[in-house]
């Protein structure tokens, strides 16, 4: 089964007191053939070192964390030039504005790899801006 993780889920499995933390880090450990969008190894850093945390975390160590838990872990998914504009026009479509347009380019990712499940913890806008995604999308229980 191919398992995809999003920005939101990967955060949570490498950060203990994120909600979520023990079901993401439980699904991202036990996944056999998981994809991550390369866009989310810059998400993760940004976040780990300066972001929404409390405690920000050196760049060095925060390196090693995507490159452990993300890189190494789970193969990238790109998207071409081509995909990031049909990524945009849909965003237009479906009225994403802003940091949304980030939820669009990993569901473009997820699209792109066939992901059979999908990992967020936003699936409110992921169900928003992928209604034919829905019965893939995991918040780190079951499917919908």
């Amino acid at each position: 089964m191919k398992e995809f993780f999003d920005s939101s889920s990967l955060l949570a499995a490498m950060i203990e007191d994120e909600p979520g933390h023990e079901t993401a880090l439980a699904a991202l450990a036990s996944a056999r053939d998981g994809y991550a969008s390369t866009h989310s190894l810059a998400e993760c850093f940004a976040t780990l070192t300066g972001g929404r945390m409390t405690s920000r975390l050196t760049p060095a160590i925060a390196a090693e964390l995507v490159e452990v838990n993300v890189a190494k872990r789970l193969t990238l998914v790109s998207l071409t030039q081509a995909e990031i504009a049909a990524a945009l026009r849909t965003a237009a479509s479906v009225g994403a504005r802003g940091g949304a347009i980030y939820d669009v380019l990993l569901l473009a990712a997820a699209r792109k790899c066939r992901a059979d499940r999908i990992h967020t913890l936003n699936l409110r806008h992921f169900a928003a801006f992928a209604p034919d995604l829905l019965d893939r999308l995991c918040d780190g229980h079951a499917p919908r």
